[in-house]
């Protein structure tokens, strides 16, 4: 959201200001000012952005998936949380079709830059650091014909490829300007299909993995994974001091729980790199692709789509919709879940055979290889039904042993 503005008290002034009503401890609130001086700094460096002209401050921060592991894109659940570390992204407004983003990459810190124009026909460059912003750009000229340009400065103290989510960062903070600067929010196609802050989230991550979000808002090229919107998620609705469990497909906010004041998240990088270059990113689809199997295969085994019909994406069930109709039919036995486990489990093995599924369907020979659908869909359930939901409890009751003890059981999966 808009952090401060020239005009009136001096623009340094007004974004401390915002990020300290925002939460952050005053010490932290300092470090991101200077992030955006420095932003707007490089800006200013630039041929045509002159001091006059009136400018944006976003501050988009990194994530902590507390509990939930690959468990999003099946309609599952995870815990939430954002970090004091992330993007601190400085606009101005362009009266012409380009968007010109400044940043720095790597340890080195080295300058980049690059000219994009907004168009529905920007081809990505994929494996390029301007594939995420390409992505955006062509999406939403494409959903919501945005035309007008921006110039953007980006500052970032995020370790580079730390897992904590920069890529999908990327995604909202350029759809954060943008829709500043076209007023999306304002436009009629975004009221009657993005209704409500969940549905946004929702549709971020629908940019990022390329999938329609309604019938309205088609899909188009994505950046190559198949993820849901957990970390878009994460990063558009986070508050201080505060943890949050959502569901996903369609994405729904289930609770909110203080964070303990005693303790506190530290974040070890561990100096393995989170790229999403192409063996990362087939490793990554892969548990994408076994979780959209096992749900198939249990709509094989049982004849037929869970909960009616009533699914999020037509025609297709994910695990989530399949565990719904299970605990309905089971009636007082749907409260048990090693009972709801067992028999969904049971209906899965049926064409869990290594013959019959596997990641490309029948476009390709590769094949899952025996029993992988049952231990995707048992672990899936574990981590969304089980424990993900005794995670936020043990959090929001100070209880650090049955926290340790539960996430204990979900590093074991």
């Amino acid at each position: 959201r808009p952090a401060g503005a020239t005009g009136g008290p001096p623009a340094d002034d007004a974004v401390l200001r915002r990020l300290l009503a925002s939460g952050m401890a005053e010490g932290v609130a300092r470090e991101k000012r200077a992030m955006f001086a420095a932003a707007a700094a490089r800006l200013l460096g630039e041929d045509g952005v002159g001091g006059e002209r009136g400018a944006k401050a976003f501050w988009v921060p990194g994530r902590v998936e507390i509990a939930g592991k690959h468990t999003d894109y099946a309609g599952g659940r995870s815990l939430l949380a954002a970090t004091s570390r992330g993007f601190a992204v400085v606009s101005v407004d362009r009266q012409d079709d380009r968007c010109r983003i400044f940043t720095c990459l790597g340890g080195d810190r080295r300058r980049m830059s690059a000219t994009l124009p907004i168009s529905p026909d920007l081809e990505p460059q994929q494996g390029h650091w301007t594939a995420y912003p390409a992505t955006v750009i062509r999406r939403l000229a494409r959903n919501f014909g945005a035309r007008l340009g921006v110039d953007v400065a980006v500052e970032c103290d995020l370790p580079e490829s730390s897992g904590m989510s920069t890529s999908s960062a990327v995604i909202c903070y350029m759809w954060m300007v943008l829709a500043e600067r076209n007023a999306l929010r304002s436009m009629r196609v975004f009221a009657e299909n993005l209704g409500t802050e969940e549905e946004l989230y929702s549709y971020l991550g629908f940019i990022e993995n390329g999938q329609n979000c309604g019938r309205v808002l088609v899909g188009d090229k994505g950046v190559g994974t198949f993820g849901g919107s957990e970390d878009h998620t994460a990063i558009m609705s986070s508050e201080a001091g505060k943890i949050k469990m959502f569901s996903y497909c369609p994405t729904k906010h289930e609770s909110t729980a203080s964070f303990p004041p005693e303790a506190t998240f530290v974040v070890a990088v561990s100096g393995a790199l989170a790229e999403k270059g192409a063996g990362a990113m087939a490793d990554y689809n892969n548990a994408a692709f076994l979780a959209r199997d096992a749900a198939a295969a249990w709509c094989r085994g049982s004849g037929a789509l869970p909960l009616a019909g009533d699914t999020f994406v037509e025609g297709a069930a994910n695990l989530a919709e399949v565990v719904r109709h299970v605990r309905r039919e089971l009636g007082s036995d749907g409260q048990c879940d090693e009972k709801v486990r067992a028999a969904i489990s049971e209906v899965i093995a049926k064409t869990d055979d290594g013959a019959t599924w596997g990641p490309h369907g029948a476009a390709s020979a590769e094949r899952y290889r025996s029993g992988a659908l049952v231990e995707r869909f048992q672990q899936f359930f574990d981590e969304s039904e089980v424990i993900t939901p005794k995670i936020a409890e043990a959090i929001a009751a100070a209880d650090f042993e049955a926290l340790g003890r539960w996430s204990d059981e979900s590093h074991r999966q």
